[in-house]
């Protein structure tokens, strides 16, 4: 084994070379990866923050235009009026009405 290392040295380096060459351009290739994966979950994030902002805004808003002074405001701009006693009427008679 000794003497076949003595007399391929050129090749042995070579092949180790080339060996640590692919570890390292893998290594590389994978950190890349996971980099532009992170920047991407991030952006992710972000988004999700900006959405729950908005949803927020958006509860609060529906939470105003809900609300009694706003129900009764619309009220008013509508012009609709209080209702009175209820004026229900009764019949001696039973009612009907024709089978379909």
């Amino acid at each position: 084994m000794y003497a076949f290392a003595r007399n391929h040295t050129l090749a042995l380096n070579v092949i180790s070379s080339a060996l640590v060459l692919v570890v390292a351009g893998s290594y590389i290739v994978q950190v890349n990866g996971s980099v532009a994966k992170g920047y991407a979950m991030r952006e992710v994030e972000d988004r999700i923050k900006e959405l729950t902002l908005t949803n927020q805004r958006l509860e609060v808003a529906v939470r105003e235009a809900q609300s009694l002074q706003n129900v009764d405001r619309s009220v008013k701009m509508l012009g609709l009026v209080s209702s009175g006693t209820p004026v229900y009427l009764s019949s001696s008679t039973p009612s009907v009405a024709f089978a379909r």
